[in-house]
């Protein structure tokens, strides 16, 4: 037990100058510095509810980071340090449930070789080290498709609550962006049968939804229209043309950029995945090509939105290089 423990250690200090920065740092414009002044206004008002831009209400979007962010200022002080310590939690327990996922999916050889390929990611590691709310909620939906496989394996009441929970957080993150892992689940959810017939789902997702109802319910005595209206404005401007809109083709060259040094490795662990493991194959190979497909009918493009499915794409990166190797043998 002892030296489990050691070896547990050891696997995390490797990940530590990836993770872990304690110099002075500047929030990037414009996302961080908005939801860190956000954060810093809520402590100053003393106003949990309502989201401001200076004396103006910001009503196109929930409070989900900000009120992390500045909860975590409170505790460990008005630092930029103290702002990042939420991301840098969830990068954290997504590298672990990476390596837990290449366990389940593949076999318990090799998984630290995943969470390595995840944490030397571009993409990964640049938004590992920002304050916003786009590792959170790429670790919530990483924590959906881990309890989803739990389910298939073993049908446990907790991984059933599990994969209720991550929804209701994930949308006081990212509001209607949640539909799309939910859409690309739902072949396989309706496939396997059962898991929407469960209670303990449903317990799961009222206990993830509590933060969002509870926000809903206090930010609406003070508003003329309801927030949900307000949520979707904002939305339906996002799948209208505006700054960020892109071509469809946009994430064929942008994924394998970002996810750069390992996309064509992944690309070759999707292929392989596909035709060989008919088992895992949804969840390693379809999932991600639909969610890709999704995103890329939705006007606006940005280069997080394929951060959900990151776990995955380094899962596929190790499959691919393995291949390689034995090919090469």
């Amino acid at each position: 037990m002892k030296k489990n423990l050691i070896h547990k250690l050891y696997n995390f200090i490797i990940f530590t100058p990836l993770l872990l920065y304690f110099g002075e740092r500047s929030y990037l414009a414009y996302d961080e510095g908005f939801y860190a002044l956000q954060a810093r206004w809520m402590i100053e008002k003393n106003n949990w509810i309502i989201p401001m831009w200076w004396d103006s209400y910001v009503l196109d979007r929930t409070i989900g980071i900000q009120f992390l962010i500045a909860q975590s200022q409170k505790i460990f002080g008005e630092t930029a340090f103290a702002s990042h310590i939420p991301t840098t939690f969830a990068a954290i327990l997504m590298l672990i449930l990476t390596f837990k996922l290449h366990q389940e999916l593949l076999n318990k050889k090799g998984a630290l070789f995943s969470s390595l390929i995840l944490a030397t990611t571009y993409i990964w590691i640049d938004f590992a080290h920002l304050a916003t709310q786009d590792m959170v909620f790429s670790c919530l939906v990483t924590l959906g498709i881990y309890a989803l496989i739990k389910i298939q394996n073993y049908g446990h009441t907790r991984y059933q609550i599990l994969f209720g929970l991550w929804i209701g957080l994930a949308f006081m993150m990212k509001t209607f962006l949640v539909a799309v892992p939910l859409i690309s689940f739902s072949p396989y959810i309706i496939n396997k049968k059962g898991i929407l017939d469960s209670k303990f789902f449903w317990l799961g997702l009222l206990i993830g939804s509590l933060p969002f109802i509870f926000w809903f319910f206090l930010i609406n005595g003070y508003l003329e229209k309801n927030i949900i209206f307000l949520l979707l404005d904002k939305f339906n401007s996002l799948s209208e043309d505006n700054t960020f809109t892109n071509p469809v083709f946009y994430y064929l060259w942008n994924i394998p950029i970002n996810f750069l040094p390992w996309s064509i490795f992944s690309i070759i662990g999707l292929i392989f995945n596909i035709i060989n493991n008919d088992k895992k194959k949804y969840i390693l190979s379809y999932f991600p090509l639909i969610v890709i497909i999704l995103i890329s009918l939705f006007s606006t493009k940005t280069p997080y939105y394929p951060l959900q499915i990151s776990s995955l794409l380094a899962i596929n990166a190790y499959v691919g290089i393995q291949e390689i190797l034995n090919l090469k043998k």
